[in-house]
């Protein structure tokens, strides 16, 4: 058997030898693969994208973004039988994840849709900081019909070489590093800012708070009195499906300025410790830094407390009221086997809730009946 194998080995050998003492006598006719064709085409017109992330500050994006608007203009007009074909720019620092990259998605769109012939853009890490992500479309890019090229500009690497995918995949790796990195370093920084009780105070989707040109926290008065209401209706036994009801009804935008209450979104803002004054940091935790998933922080991180750090809407005792309901499990069934009452309705008179009664949930049914049909009566 060995004997055979080597005989089949000097056959081969021999074939070869002579095959190449033969060569100039062999006339073998070179068909060029249509990539090396096209690339090589002086008379080829490209379409060329630029892809780039800008700053989510508003001055610093349009400024940003105007100025890669021009480099990219002026350095694609600078190569022969290139056409620019847009310009797509993401908001934000952020390059871990495309998941949420609009423009780089429309993008790949394009591509597939045969506008793109060549991406340019400025990195490794302004394209894709996660290495899965850069070599899964890179991959994708080159084996679209015709194949759709990027040219990392710092790195000089463009991917229709065929030794870029090496030298591309140990970037990317170095790239994620340094993101992970840079979280890791963020993430102490806010840790630190913790400890010395200096809080992040983001407060725009905070109904009744606002942050003045210090960054000291305010009251919005008129929002306030809708979170007030909010926390003495539920006290009185209203629950929160009925109270977010009676929020949409009297068309008062959500905290985050949409039309319809949720009954979670009125229990989110009940547990709120920033309405008696409270600053809780760090209730939440980021568990995967590259599909961005963030989780509710029940011990998994610490969490800092500062007491009254900024001015309350609610009073310490409304608010312990509020909680002590919820640690019963929000027990309706307490509130409806009190003994009804007698009570007399007063109208809310400013605010947003003006012309509403707020009526508490142990009230005289009958009365109540009695006292709206007064009311309807007198006006």
């Amino acid at each position: 058997m060995n004997n055979k194998k080597g005989k089949k080995k000097s056959a081969s050998a021999e074939r070869i030898r002579k095959a190449y003492e033969k060569s100039n006598e062999v006339n073998v006719e070179v068909i060029p693969a249509r990539d090396e064709r096209t690339k090589d085409d002086p008379n080829r017109k490209w379409n060329v994208c630029a892809y780039c992330r800008v700053s989510t500050d508003e001055e610093s994006q349009q400024s940003s973004y105007e100025l890669q608007v021009q480099h990219y203009t002026e350095f694609i007009l600078g190569h022969k039988n290139w056409i620019l074909h847009k310009v797509y720019a993401d908001e934000g620092i952020s390059g871990t994840s495309v998941r949420n990259r609009k423009r780089f998605l429309e993008m790949i769109d394009d591509c597939k849709a045969g506008k793109i012939d060549l991406i340019i853009t400025k990195s490794i890490s302004r394209f894709a900081r996660n290495i899965l992500d850069c070599i899964a479309y890179v991959r994708e890019l080159k084996q679209m019909k015709p194949p759709v090229g990027v040219f990392f500009e710092t790195e000089n690497i463009n991917t229709l070489d065929s030794t870029s995918e090496m030298i591309l995949t140990v970037l990317s790796a170095v790239a994620q590093e340094e993101s992970a990195q840079k979280s890791n370093s963020l993430k102490w920084s806010y840790q630190k800012r913790f400890k010395k009780g200096i809080p992040v105070n983001n407060m725009w989707a905070v109904l009744g708070y606002d942050t003045d040109s210090d960054g000291n926290i305010v009251i919005v008065e008129k929002e306030a009195e809708i979170v007030r209401g909010i926390f003495r209706a539920y006290a009185d036994g209203q629950s929160a499906s009925e109270i977010a009801r009676m929020l949409t009804k009297a068309k008062i935008p959500t905290p985050k300025g949409k039309g319809v209450w949720s009954a979670g979104t009125v229990t989110g803002m009940l547990h709120n410790e920033k309405y008696c004054g409270d600053m809780r940091m760090q209730k939440t935790v980021s568990v995967d830094l590259f599909n961005h998933k963030v989780a509710k922080n029940d011990g998994i991180v610490d969490q800092y407390l500062i007491k009254d750090y900024h001015p309350p809407i609610v009073s310490r005792h409304l608010f312990d009221k509020v909680q002590a309901i919820f640690r019963g499990g929000g027990n309706r069934n307490y509130t409806k086997k009190r003994a009804t009452k007698k009570v007399k309705l007063k109208q809310i008179k400013k605010g947003r809730l003006q012309g509403f009664m707020p009526i508490p949930a142990n009230a005289d049914s009958i009365d109540i009946e009695q006292q709206t049909a007064k009311i309807i009566i007198k006006k």
